[in-house]
């Protein structure tokens, strides 16, 4: 039988008492006074508990003085000592476990474990249950703590501005560390609504009862709002462009993906690539000045976004190639039968192979090619383009085979990624259609095998992405060794 509270007077408290006692044996059950409490609404009130059972004090039931009632985890009592509960629980053991983490020497499953089990999740329930009022300190120590975490296990220090960012939710260009001072009186006020709907009645309103709709919904307007401001607050057109190109759907898939190599090593960064590549995405600079670019001499800023577009060596080669690679093997999976850059699409035209990778029969007795690419919508030409994945696709790809392939037996798709994760709206129901083959071929839920093929398209962008700037930044990081050579051949 779970916890339960009875309130009355204490008339009526003592028949209950005496009615569990006679009645519970009947159905099995016995009350254990030593786990039941007593407590009088009125603080003056010095009586002790009028139940007494048969034997001695360590089997009465336990008087709990008016400011420190609990039930279910909550503290029900007064500010001072419903602030010293929640600094027990909630900050008790946080620094230690958090240091560890910080020790890790893969930062991917550090991170991944500080955002899902020390972060807010960690809060929720005191936010959902106690106003936010009575323990704003200890929510801002919290907080502190979450942010010096983030940053000794990432390797970089956050401005105020980044760790706003950091704060936000993957969905919209953050690294879903969401800060418990920002979404605590959402969290209460749903939780608030929702109870007194349950329960069917009609309680006396609350000043702090501002919000009327679920939690889910009010935390991200939430971060909707401070995304707003810092896109307002952005110094230039490139830190525009890229807190806008992070709201791509899917864009953060490589945030929340779990470090696990189940399916593969897809969604497992090496840790400077991690680490880079959350450097990227918050917009820190990755490198103390300009340098010259060690492949191409051509200079990289601070940033590093000349990296993305340098075409000396194979790096953006390996980029597409590790992309095609797993669209392949999606495809393998929903048993499509895929050719990798097949031959004689067009007919007997040398040098045109636009199918990257392609599939016999999609639909209406016809064949799909998809041509990959990848672009950054950070380079000068992209910058003031508000979709340059949509841009590349029908200028680059569209206007320079549809012709060619009217009347042949493949249809034509250009799925283009851009390097901050955004991937255009062709690709995207592609990608949507293969994952539907996949799942029902592997016998796996398709939001599960949708969420994690996503997170596997993401990391490989990633990964790639910062390998490029690393291999021009003279990182002790070595390059990556599994490039596909025949492809490179070809």
């Amino acid at each position: 039988m779970d916890d339960g509270g009875v309130c009355g007077t204490q008339e009526k408290l003592v028949a209950i008492w005496n009615m569990l006692v006679e009645e519970s044996p009947k159905l099995g059950l016995e009350l254990n006074p030593t786990k039941c409490e007593w407590s009088w609404l009125d603080p003056k009130c010095i009586l002790p508990c009028p139940i007494r059972v048969p034997g001695g004090n360590d089997m009465q039931v336990t008087l709990v003085p008016t400011d420190e009632i609990e039930m279910l985890g909550v503290p029900l009592g007064s500010d001072e000592k419903a602030a010293a509960y929640v600094k027990k629980k909630l900050l008790g053991k946080l620094t230690t476990m958090v240091n560890r983490l910080a020790d890790f020497n893969d930062i991917q499953s550090a991170f991944f474990l500080l955002r899902t089990s020390f972060n807010i999740v960690k809060a929720t329930h005191f936010m959902r249950t106690t106003p936010l009022a009575k323990w704003k300190k200890e929510a801002d120590k919290f907080d502190q703590q979450i942010w010096d975490a983030a940053q000794s296990i990432l390797g970089w220090t956050f401005s105020e501005q980044i760790w706003k960012q950091a704060c936000l939710t993957p969905r919209l260009g953050g690294l879903g560390l969401r800060r418990v001072v920002d979404h605590a009186e959402i969290a209460f006020s749903a939780s608030w609504n929702e109870a007194q709907g349950t329960c069917r009645e009609k309680w006396t309103p609350r000043p702090d009862v501002t919000w009327t709709r679920s939690q889910k919904y009010g935390s991200f307007k939430k971060d909707e709002e401070i995304l707003k401001k810092l896109i307002e607050q952005a110094p230039n057109q490139r830190e525009r462009q890229r807190l806008n190109r992070l709201q791509c759907e899917h864009s953060g898939a490589w945030i929340s993906a779990v470090p696990s190599t189940l399916d593969g090593n897809d969604t497992v960064m090496r840790p400077r690539n991690f680490q880079v590549a959350v450097a990227m995405r918050l917009g820190l600079p990755v490198l103390d000045e300009e340098k010259s670019c060690s492949l191409c001499m051509q200079t990289i800023d601070v940033f590093g976004d000349h990296a993305a577009c340098c075409a000396m060596s194979s790096d953006r080669i390996h980029r597409h190639n590790r992309v095609r690679n797993l669209l392949d093997k999606i495809a393998q999976e929903g048993m499509l039968s895929p050719v990798m850059e097949k031959k004689g699409i067009l007919g007997d035209v040398d040098h045109r192979r636009p199918g990257d990778v392609s599939i016999p029969i999609w639909r209406a007795n016809k064949g799909l090619a998809i041509d990959v690419a990848v672009t950054s919508p950070l380079a000068s030409s992209n910058l003031n383009d508000s979709q340059p994945c949509e841009s590349y696709a029908t200028w680059k790809k569209h206007a320079y085979y549809d012709e060619d392939f009217k009347g042949t037996a493949f249809e034509f798709a250009a799925m283009v990624f851009e390097t901050t994760g955004g991937i255009n709206n062709e690709g995207i129901e592609v990608l949507r259609q293969l994952f539907r083959f996949a799942a029902k071929h592997q016998a796996v839920q398709l939001s599960v095998y949708a969420g994690r093929a996503w997170a596997r398209l993401a990391c490989n962008i990633q990964s790639s992405v910062s390998q490029c700037f690393l291999n021009r930044a003279g990182s002790v990081a070595a390059i990556e060794n599994d490039i596909d050579f025949l492809s490179l051949n070809l």
